[in-house]
């Protein structure tokens, strides 16, 4: 035989043989190579690096639940749990002491990103969706999924027998996307205990929760004799976690104490005291004891649990219509833009009920004086009502402005004051004018009264035409500095992205009012009419 082919055999015959602890570093060295990088650097303020700073002063610190019944709980001063001897476990290889910060499931990765904490050890799922705010530490210190508690006198053997059941879960539970498809229905808890509660009395059949938080319950011997766990599904890792930023050294290294303590069985023998379901920590002893494992460790990682939910059909049209809304309707974002938006409304609406009032009562002043026998009432009216038919509006807005303007201080009451006269001068000359007409055709053959009744009914048309005018012709109130709508918008696309939004807007409100005006213009012509036919 070749000496180099008796070489080769010979060199693959050691690499065979020797032990797991070759291919991977023990974890004292890896803590003792990290301490050598950091020594020169604990005299520095600024190491930028949180396995330096923990290794320089001695102390990591650790965010962690304070009411998880068996996995972390803090009673006056003292915690207990899993995850507690798992942070005690962590702190004694990496030779440092523990300390202890208690988060929520609100605060655990901001207190990362903050820098409130180092590490992580809270009960947290790992999905998909969570990569993108924390490191996860790789492979997973434990993992849990939603059982199916029911009695044990109803056998259960599969998804096929719940498909008449109704059962009971808590709001917001990410396995109930699975469990919905596969039950008749799904009775609504706020909480776990409610469930449980609910369980015991009878109200509740069949109770969906993670089987960490029914542990508890499960563990009463009163609660054991009478239900059992009949299916489970939707399986979530647990992982630890470090912040994104200048944890990169300590990450690897707790990836490295991880893979350790899984095949060491530490994890294992940490978890049997507080009596948790130990399945995934068996499996993963086994796991980590394959040399195939320990040299390529990302093979054997389990992925995240997917959180993402198939989209509908209906999802593309959302996202249209969000994306619509992000940019014709970016005005009102802010709370300057949405109150001067409100304001312009209503200002709006008080000038267009002024000006239908005062317009009315100006074509009704019109008609008297200009159907009047006595002059001094009847040739000045004649005298504006030319003036208003040959002026345009907005010169009448300006000369009324100007009077007030002389004889008042300025405000937004007297603004107001102008622009409804001026709008109902013009369009109450003009009605007023129909009315006078009217009443000349019909001549003397009935009483007073009667005669304005018909003159009033006969001139309808032109009275409604002259008070949708009036409607439209408010917006002009802006000119004279009235904080309408117009003025409001024009304000909020100052400093709006989309000019375009407002202007429609504007049209839209307009259309709408004037179509009220008009409603309610001929309601009341039908009225008159009907009580004139009774009359």
């Amino acid at each position: 035989m070749p000496r180099s082919l008796l070489s080769l055999l010979l060199l693959a015959l050691m690499l065979l043989t020797l032990p797991s602890s070759v291919t991977a570093q023990s974890s004292a060295e890896l803590v003792e190579q990290a301490r050598a990088k950091a020594r020169p650097l604990c005299t520095e303020a600024d190491r930028g690096d949180r396995l330096y700073d923990i290794l320089c002063t001695g102390v990591i610190r650790v965010g962690v639940r304070g009411g998880y019944s068996r996995f972390a709980t803090n009673r006056q001063g003292i915690r207990e749990g899993f995850e507690i001897d798992v942070a005690e476990q962590i702190g004694a290889l990496m030779g440092v002491e523990v300390e202890y910060v208690d988060v929520t499931p609100v605060t655990r990765i901001s207190a990362l990103s903050d820098n409130q904490i180092d590490l992580v050890i809270a009960t947290m799922g790992h999905n998909s969706t969570r990569d993108a705010n924390a490191r996860f530490i790789r492979p997973h210190y434990y993992s849990s999924q939603t059982v199916v508690i029911g009695p044990k006198r109803i056998e259960v053997g599969s998804w096929d027998d719940m498909s008449d059941k109704t059962v009971c879960t808590t709001v917001g539970n990410y396995a109930n996307t699975l469990l919905v498809p596969r039950v008749a229905r799904v009775m609504l808890f706020d909480t776990p205990a409610r469930l449980v509660s609910n369980l015991r009395s009878g109200t509740c059949t069949f109770i969906a929760q993670d089987d960490s938080v029914l542990a508890n319950a499960m563990a009463d011997p009163e609660t054991a004799a009478e239900f059992e766990r009949k299916l489970g599904f939707g399986e979530i890792p647990w992982g630890m976690a470090v912040s994104l930023q200048g944890s990169d050294r300590l990450a690897v290294l707790l990836d490295q104490l991880s893979i350790g303590m899984h095949a060491d069985g530490l994890l294992l023998d940490l978890a049997q005291p507080h009596l948790i379901e130990t399945e995934f920590l068996v499996r993963m002893q086994t796991l980590w004891q394959r040399d195939e494992c320990l040299q390529t460790p990302s093979k054997c990682y389990a992925a995240p649990l997917k959180a993402e939910i198939t989209p509908s059909p209906f999802k593309a049209f959302v996202e249209s219509a969000y994306a619509w809304a992000q940019e014709y309707l970016a005005v009102f974002y802010s709370e300057v833009a949405w109150d001067l938006f409100i304001n312009g409304i209503q200002v709006s609406l008080i000038a267009v009920a002024g000006a239908l009032i005062v317009t009315l009562a100006m074509s009704l002043l019109f008609a008297v004086c200009l159907t009047s026998d006595k002059k001094v009432l009847k040739w000045p009216l004649a005298v504006l009502l030319a003036v208003f038919q040959s002026s345009p509006p907005i010169l009448i807005l300006v000369l009324v402005a100007t009077m007030a303007n002389s004889l008042f201080s300025y405000s937004q009451v007297v603004a107001l004051s102008v622009a409804i006269l001026s709008i109902a001068l013009m369009n109450g000359a003009f009605a007023g004018q129909a009315i006078a007409d009217a009443w000349r055709s019909l001549g003397p053959t009935s009483g007073r009264a009667d005669r304005w009744q018909k003159a009033v009914i006969q001139s309808a048309s032109q009275i409604e035409a002259f008070l949708t005018n009036a409607t439209r012709g408010i917006s002009a109130a802006s000119f004279v500095g009235v904080a309408d709508l117009t003025n409001a918008l024009n304000d909020i696309t100052s400093f709006s992205r989309n000019q375009s939004t407002t202007y429609w807007i504007l049209l839209i409100f307009y259309i709408l009012i004037v179509m009220a005006v008009v409603r309610l213009c001929r309601s009341l012509r039908a009225r008159i009419e009907l009580l004139e036919m009774k009359g």
